[in-house]
């Protein structure tokens, strides 16, 4: 199969190693010195003290030319429109596009500007992030792609093959037939995360401490299983519980891209990590008190900037 992944930082970056390092047909997207960077020294993926080098194919966004089979969309919320016109031109028939984002109901959103080009939902369990251009590093091994279908239907042969060549690279596949519930719970994950750090200006150490940050945390957590719950959505597991064990396991100076991006003053996605969860309990009739005081606080740390 022929995979186009469009975004070359630690999400796209990654995908994009590990499967030409198992030796599938793979091009990714990359711009500016990055671009420049992956074509001279290759991708270089580094994991604790070993670093690897892949030979990935990158080209810009101009120079792509052919039909993909899979298109992983792996850019942040802000960019997406600009991606658009490329998906459009790389997609034929039998396309399917899975978006890799962090905010919550990308997939069903893409599908109303993409009609006739089946998109699906997903998302991705993974710690890594850019250092330079052409440089990724991965904190941790887990490496877990999470896609499907809002219908539940698992009836598209192309998407068992996905299975089996992420299997085959090294990544985990789970082919999700309640895609809705799955990207929500990881959404749980990110955006409180994303909320609580960039509200206390803290890393994600002093969400581990017990006291006001980390129970803050656990409130606006509790907020999106609510909500959830307000949707017809059960989560497999106590989200709560879940989501502590995966932040204790976090390394103490992490923080969002988000909570980055905002500290830099650029673009960032404030808008689906935070003020969409205030948007879906208003509409849903949900208390999200929590996240209101969050987003107001920070709407007005940004008019001020």
């Amino acid at each position: 199969m022929n995979y186009l992944i469009l975004g070359a930082g630690g999400t796209g970056g990654c995908i994009a190693g590990y499967l030409t390092d198992a030796g599938k047909n793979v091009t990714l997207i990359a711009r500016n010195q990055t671009l420049e960077a992956i074509r001279r020294d290759g991708l270089l993926i580094c994991l604790g003290n070993e670093m690897r080098s892949i030979p990935v194919r990158a080209v810009s966004e101009e120079e792509y030319q052919g039909t993909a089979d899979i298109i992983f969309v792996c850019v942040k919320g802000y960019s997406l429109e600009e991606m658009y016109p490329l998906i459009r031109r790389a997609s034929g028939p039998g396309t399917v596009v899975i978006p890799i984002l962090n905010i919550y109901g990308t997939g069903e959103r893409m599908a109303e500007e993409l009609p006739g080009i089946e998109v699906l939902n997903g998302c991705i369990y993974i710690s890594a992030a850019a250092q330079r251009p052409g440089v990724i590093r991965m904190s941790g091994k887990i490496f877990r792609i999470v896609y499907g279908r809002v219908d539940g239907r698992k009836d598209n042969p192309m998407l068992f093959q996905l299975e089996e060549d992420l299997r085959e690279a090294g990544i985990t596949p789970v082919y999700s037939d309640q895609i809705r519930r799955d990207t929500l719970q990881k959404f749980a994950m990110v955006s409180p995360m994303a909320a609580v750090g960039a509200f206390y200006d803290v890393p994600c150490g002093e969400m581990k401490k017990p006291g006001e940050i980390r129970d803050r945390y656990v409130a606006c957590v509790s907020e999106i299983d609510s909500i959830a719950r307000a949707m017809g959505l059960n989560f497999p597991v106590d989200v709560v519980q879940e989501n502590l064990r995966i932040l204790d396991g976090l390394s103490d100076d992490s923080t969002a891209s988000m909570q980055k991006d905002l500290k830099r003053g650029s673009l960032s996605e404030i808008d689906g990590l935070v003020y969409e969860v205030v948007r879906l309990g208003h509409r849903l009739g949900v208390p999200v008190p929590n996240y209101e005081e969050i987003a107001e606080s920070l709407l007005l740390r940004l008019k001020n900037q």
